[in-house]
């Protein structure tokens, strides 16, 4: 079994840049067009909408205490908000993202050739409001882990469609872990 050794970095918003360069997430910030527009009305610009077969939106809480990375994927896009209101020190939560969408990655692990390099392991942080909320871009391979130790488990929070799945994506011949510490990275 291959070995793929992970390192955090802190998340900024140079890697959500890339990340949406990529076209594997969106962040939250407003485009030039509602910033400039004078209109006294003001403006309204649709984001994204979900694809009417999934239903209606939710927004759900998530608790991580595993450190166990497993790749997951969705048909639809879903929000991610990090916060923290009650000021609890958490474990870290990280999330793991491919750095290919799933068609391209699933040829990467049938082809045998997949690396580190194909991955990018985020330490997130509850206090920057540039990196707190984003929205995660269908079929975006992804994971949300955390470490072991003291403290409770990180708590966030994703709005999705209701009857959106996850699906599984497998490693055969492959073991993603996480390194301690963290490196600057890109």
């Amino acid at each position: 079994m291959t070995v793929l050794n992970l390192i955090p970095q802190q998340v900024t918003s140079r890697i959500l840049t890339l990340l949406e360069r990529k076209k594997l997430i969106k962040t939250l910030i407003p485009s030039q067009k509602i910033l400039n527009c004078n209109a006294p009305q003001g403006a309204l610009e649709v984001i994204y909408k979900s694809c009417h077969r999934y239903g209606s939106h939710k927004l759900i809480c998530v608790k991580k205490n595993s450190e166990h990375i497993r790749l997951t994927y969705h048909g639809d896009n879903e929000e991610f908000i990090l916060v923290n209101p009650n000021g609890h020190v958490y474990r870290p939560l990280y999330i793991v993202i491919a750095l290919d969408k799933k068609d391209v990655l699933l040829r990467k692990i049938k082809n045998r050739c997949l690396s580190s390099r194909d991955f990018m392991c985020l330490v997130m942080d509850y206090h920057n409001p540039m990196t707190t909320v984003f929205t995660m871009l269908k079929d975006t391979v992804h994971c949300e882990v955390t470490s072991k130790g003291r403290g409770r488990g990180p708590v966030f929070f994703v709005s999705e469609p209701s009857r959106l799945k996850a699906h599984t994506v497998r490693t055969p011949g492959y073991q993603l872990l996480i390194l301690n510490g963290m490196q600057r990275r890109r």
